[in-house]
């Protein structure tokens, strides 16, 4: 998953399972240990906007310490109007903390998480 959402290209996607709440949370090593300024998601371009739109809407972005704490919101529920249009980026306000965390989490039962990217500032 990580490789895939980290790699630059929207087309290729990371996917979860069907699962309640599903999450993925990458370990961040900001440049002079920085904190968390914003996270800006892709949706996969991939797939057509009506099957990336079950994939993301209503997503939230949380920052923590460990992976998948949700310490300090970031932002969401994004609503798909808002994600169909490019790329989501929201500010974090961890300035004052050292999270670590950045956590992707789509709330929902029997939900499947995928987007194209992730970029942590």
């Amino acid at each position: 998953f990580l490789a895939k959402v980290t790699d630059g290209k929207s087309k290729t996607f990371g996917k979860s399972k069907k699962n309640k709440n599903p999450w993925f949370s990458a370990k961040v090593t900001l440049e002079n240990q920085q904190p968390v300024r914003s996270v800006t998601v892709t949706r996969d371009t991939k797939n057509k906007p009506s099957k990336a739109k079950k994939y993301l809407d209503g997503f939230e972005v949380w920052v923590g310490k460990k992976a998948g704490e949700k310490a300090v919101k970031c932002g969401g529920p994004f609503a798909w109007s808002k994600i169909k249009k490019g790329p989501v980026t929201t500010p974090c306000d961890s300035a004052k903390s050292k999270h670590r965390y950045v956590t992707i989490i789509l709330p929902g039962t029997r939900k499947t998480l995928a987007f194209g990217e992730i970029e942590v500032r």
